[in-house]
């Protein structure tokens, strides 16, 4: 499956954490997609501040207009601890861009499956 990073910018701007960089201009579809699943995961809690932190996103090369692929990394680097040379991969969420409706993959048979109740 192939990959292409998102925006430093937008995670600057939305105040979120390093996203995968490297890219020379922006796109929108991109930009809207690293919103939603930021929102995703801090609406349904799906990690922990400190993970929030020390989190990336990669949008996925497979998504298209309708739904947005994405994948959440760890970031490891002085702050957030871990070998810097590694990048583990979180999950990934595919979100319906127009309902807002998101799946993940963090299952223990690693297939898509509808994002849990947000936790209380």
């Amino acid at each position: 499956m192939g990959v292409r990073p998102a925006l430093v910018a937008l995670a600057l701007l939305c105040g979120t954490p390093a996203v995968f960089a490297q890219q020379d201009k922006s796109n929108p579809a991109e930009d809207a997609a690293v919103r939603r699943a930021d929102k995703i995961i801090k609406e349904h809690r799906l990690l922990t501040e400190r993970q929030q932190r020390c989190m990336s996103f990669m949008y996925r090369d497979d998504s298209d207009a309708k739904t947005a692929k994405v994948g959440i990394y760890e970031v490891h680097n002085k702050d957030c601890g871990g070998d810097p040379e590694i990048i583990h991969r979180l999950f990934d969420l595919e979100i319906d861009m127009k309902t807002g409706v998101a799946n993940w993959d963090n299952t223990p048979d690693m297939e898509m499956r509808p994002i849990p109740k947000r936790a209380r």
